[in-house]
């Protein structure tokens, strides 16, 4: 029998778990009162559906063995779009929708293999919306969420936002056949490619330009309407700004425009971000997400309201942001309840009940203790910081 879990999975203590369950329900409560529903996919769809009409390559997918062409959802938003364009079909629109759920990925290990990605995330959808307040919505709830799940004050925050048009409006002035290249330069930031780039120097140099122009969104946006004038995109940014920066400097998160900010998955049309942190080795994404119009359309019957937007939130990766101080504060006495006679077991689970009642986690021996160092012993494996006697 192999003890080990499959290549890439983990099992979680139960800490880890708590914490989990925490943030989680922090951010449910907050959804809620935004107005959003809970919504639960299922974990295995057909493989049309995670594929999300192409978004996401079929080599990341874990697949099921089965008659029909199934498998793992290496994540949330292709599942629900699908749900809303069926069994929600006939609801008005705007649909808002929650999730905590687990999703999996498929990556090629060094060795050739297969490792699993099992990652918990929580999110929000909104559906049917194509105003640019969707846009501000969605933003101004992930600032919130982070204010809710309480991040150490040491990690910095950063949110990274970009537009794809803004993306294609500047890949539209390079020859078509270099096109793909080039994007995938500019998106994983890759100077090292981008010296052997075949292109003349003056382009190579503007390249770079583009590359370095993340930062401040007045001074980014001012520098794009400079290269390629006025647009619709540009002003929709800075409309979005001028409500959003605000509401995250009173939080403490620095907002940045990044024109060729990617994502992993093809699914955006339109506005994208990312939230990240500071750590002590390297930064880390703990939020994404965008506008995905175009994905609706795909799985949508019909032309109308095919609009959609939405972030998830990285549980597994929050969970190691999250001050341990604070929780110790919680539910920090667990009493073990002890007795020396077998007839008082009845009163030991009528103690254990009004604790219970308080709040107050408590275990009770499963048998009697006659000596103190049983005692001692008792306390140290059920992890108890207090005992009570039941005479």
């Amino acid at each position: 029998m192999t003890l080990q879990p499959a290549s890439g999975a983990r099992d979680l203590n139960p800490q880890q778990v708590r914490k989990n369950h925490l943030i989680a329900s922090k951010l449910s409560s907050l959804y809620q009162l935004w107005g959003y529903e809970r919504i639960s996919p299922p974990h295995i769809e057909r493989l049309d559906t995670l594929t999300a009409a192409g978004g996401i390559s079929n080599n990341e997918i874990l697949k099921i063995v089965s008659d029909e062409p199934l498998g793992l959802r290496p994540e949330i938003t292709a599942s629900i779009i699908r749900a809303a364009s069926t069994r929600f079909n006939e609801y008005e629109r705007p649909l808002r929708f929650w999730s905590a759920e687990t999703s999996f990925k498929c990556n090629q290990s060094i060795d050739g293999g297969i490792d699993i990605e099992e990652s918990f995330q929580s999110g929000v959808e909104l559906i049917g919306t194509k105003a640019i307040n969707a846009e501000i919505e969605l933003l101004s709830l992930l600032i919130e969420s982070l204010e809710v799940i309480e991040i150490d004050q040491k990690y910095k925050m950063t949110l990274l936002i970009g537009n794809t048009y803004l993306l294609e409006l500047i890949l539209s002035s390079f020859d078509s056949t270099k096109i793909d290249q080039i994007k995938k330069i500019l998106c994983d930031l890759d100077y090292i490619a981008l010296t052997t780039l075949d292109v003349k120097e003056e382009q190579r140099m503007f390249i770079k330009t583009i590359m370095n122009m993340r930062g401040k969104p007045e001074k980014v946006l001012t520098n794009l309407q400079n290269i390629y004038g006025s647009n619709s995109y540009i002003d929709k940014l800075k409309e979005l700004f001028t409500i959003i920066e605000p509401l995250a400097k009173e939080k403490g998160i620095e907002v940045q425009l990044d024109p060729t900010l990617g994502t992993k998955y093809k699914l955006y049309s339109g506005l994208t971000f990312s939230l990240v942190s500071s750590s002590t080795s390297a930064p880390v994404t703990i939020a994404k997400g965008g506008r995905y119009d175009d994905l609706v359309k795909k799985f949508s019957s019909s032309a109308q309201n095919c609009y959609g937007i939405g972030f998830s939130i990285s549980v597994d990766k929050v969970r190691e942001l999250v001050s341990t101080s604070k929780e110790k504060l919680v539910n920090n006495v667990k009493v073990l309840i002890a007795y020396k006679q077998s007839v008082n077991l009845y009163k030991a689970l009528k103690q254990q009940k009004e604790l219970h009642r308080k709040g107050i986690i408590s275990v009770i021996s499963h048998e009697p203790l006659k000596t103190n160092d049983e005692t001692d012993q008792l306390l140290k494996s059920n992890r108890c910081n207090k005992i009570e006697w039941i005479d």
